[in-house]
């Protein structure tokens, strides 16, 4: 083997090394996690959209729950109105 050979192979595997290296940092850039700042501010903004959903959860629930004890409600006393109508019969007959 002659010296250019030997040397030509070191300085292109080197090379190589180096191109790797640039190429597995830059992915490593743009694929990697957000930072810190970032996290918190779209766990704020996420919470504050779940805060809206939830009261609005509940503001259905609370309206469903009102609508029911009104049908309750109203058919108890119909109920009740239908009772009162009836003719006691006498309980020795």
């Amino acid at each position: 083997m002659s010296m250019t050979s030997t040397t030509g192979k070191r300085a292109a595997f080197i090379s190589g090394l180096i191109w790797g290296g640039l190429l597995g940092a830059t992915a490593v850039f743009f694929t990697a996690a957000p930072s810190g700042k970032k996290i918190v501010q779209q766990m704020q903004q996420e919470s504050i959209a779940l805060k809206g959903r939830s009261e609005d959860l509940f503001q259905v629930a609370k309206h469903k729950s009102i609508d029911l004890t009104h049908q309750l409600t109203a058919a108890a006393r119909k109920d009740q109105e239908e009772k009162e109508q009836m003719i006691p019969i006498p309980k020795d007959y």
